[in-house]
């Protein structure tokens, strides 16, 4: 691509992802409360739906290898297309059995776009500042993320001083919420179905496979998978646990996920370019310990403020994925990075039936405490594979080498690329031209095996 054209992709990708973070913030924040004032759940049915809603995000290595057909933009359009026409349907449902299509359509909608959001930004990294371009993209979606949390903060403010209780009248606002995502999701997808892409990668999508599977990623899927295990514990219970134990209300949930936006959207390209220049081993093993320390806040706290502060810190903690993410794009071939990354969030949700049902099963017999005693398991084993990333090593034959081995040829690609906004953030990115991120057809060999200390074959 051109100089004009990636300037271009920076910002229609900036465009899209901030509309993107507000379609999947939203509902984050009203869908605790619709759920239980409006449906009357209650903290293990939720986790029952959360299963449900996690079974496309196994099958997403399948959606995957159709939507990738159509080209990587149009593919992150219909994403999002799909993602839309699932919130709208949520704002006429009435029971738990009536969430249930609503969920798996805007599911596979989200779960597609999140994998396909980072190879669009990667395929404008140069090599040794991928962290810091996803970082910045990061950091832009936490700022959709606040200017929607901040409006639905106020919508629901104005509501409860305007009728005197929020929850007696809070059903059509929250259903009112949910089309608004909707239509915010279709507006990201006309957005970013103009992404440029060259013509080859183009030609080249209408006939590659699209699913890959190498034993020399076995590192990252396993990693990916011990991430999902132990997201599923938090998104079906740390909410609810502040909801239906603390008696959290809509307008406080908000209240804290606005200020979890804000301190993301502060920090996401410095976690970024930490990454960059401590490597994925350091920063993902102060990420766990940090996960290890949330969760047993959660377990062990009964003090609100405290179970605060671990709320906020989890949120945060998001942003230390941008290693994993990083960490397969140092390995593994061009071609392979888009699929991969669908393979890696298959693999995420690999048990995302059980896990969540576990969790339940846990809450109902023993108490709110020990579904995240359980997850704790997942952290540790993470920690101990982390300490096994060895880059140089596990590196294969056709992935990007680092900047200071690169060809002078390859330095010599100029690009045009804007500052990406951030907060007192004016580094100017200057990416290669856009990467093929479509499987080619080339013989299967690698330089050395790698290291993963088991599993991925």
């Amino acid at each position: 691509m051109s100089g004009e054209q990636i300037k271009r992709g920076f910002t229609l990708l900036a465009i899209a992802t901030f509309a993107a973070q507000m379609v999947i913030y939203i509902p984050q924040a009203i869908s605790p409360n619709f759920f239980r004032d409006v449906i009357g759940m209650d903290g293990a049915l939720n986790g029952y739906l959360v299963a449900i809603r996690e079974v496309p995000g196994f099958l997403l290595i399948f959606v995957a290898a159709l939507l990738l057909r159509q080209g990587l933009a149009r593919a992150a359009s219909i994403s999002l297309i799909v993602a839309g026409i699932g919130y709208i349907l949520f704002a006429g449902a009435n029971t738990f059995l009536a969430l249930i299509i609503p969920t798996l359509i805007s599911s596979v909608g989200y779960h597609s776009w999140l994998q396909l959001q980072d190879a669009l930004g990667l395929s404008l990294a140069r090599s040794g500042e991928e962290g810091s371009v996803l970082g910045r993209f990061r950091s832009i979606g936490f700022a959709g993320t606040l200017v929607a949390l901040i409006a639905t903060f106020l919508i629901l403010l104005t509501v409860g001083w305007v009728t005197g209780d929020l929850r007696a009248h809070q059903a059509p606002w929250l259903r009112g919420l949910y089309v608004a995502t909707g239509l915010l999701a279709f507006f990201g997808a006309i957005v970013v179905v103009r992404f440029p892409i060259a013509d080859d990668a183009r030609a080249m999508a209408r006939s590659a496979p699209r699913i890959t599977w190498r034993k020399e990623y076995g590192l990252y899927y396993w990693l990916t998978f011990l991430d999902g295990s132990r997201q599923q514990i938090y998104f079906a219970f740390a909410p609810f646990v502040l909801v239906e134990e603390f008696q959290v209300d809509a307008q406080t949930l908000t209240l804290l996920m606005i200020v979890a936006a804000l301190i993301n959207w502060l920090t996401g390209s410095h976690i970024g370019r930490w990454v960059d220049r401590y490597g994925e081993k350091r920063m993902l093993t102060v990420g766990y310990l940090m996960h290890l320390a949330v969760f047993l806040g959660f377990a062990l706290s009964r003090n609100i403020w405290l179970l605060y502060l671990t709320y906020l810190g989890y949120n945060f903690l998001f942003l230390f994925s941008i290693g994993t993410t990083t960490y397969l794009r140092k390995i593994c071939r061009r071609e392979d990075l888009a699929p991969s990354l669908a393979m890696g969030v298959s693999l995420s949700h690999l048990t995302a039936i059980v896990v969540p049902v576990i969790g339940a099963t846990l809450w109902n017999r023993l108490g709110y405490q020990f579904p995240f005693l359980f997850g704790t398991v997942f952290i540790f084993i993470s920690l101990w594979l982390t300490q096994k990333i060895d880059v140089d090593k596990q590196r294969i034959t056709g992935a990007p080498l680092p900047a200071t081995l690169r060809h002078a040829s390859e330095e010599e690609i100029e690009a045009d690329a804007p500052t990406l906004p951030g907060p007192g953030d004016g580094v100017i990115v200057q990416p290669v031209a856009a990467e093929g991120l479509v499987e080619a057809d080339e013989p299967e060999t690698s330089a050395k095996p790698a290291a993963t200390g088991g599993g991925g074959e």
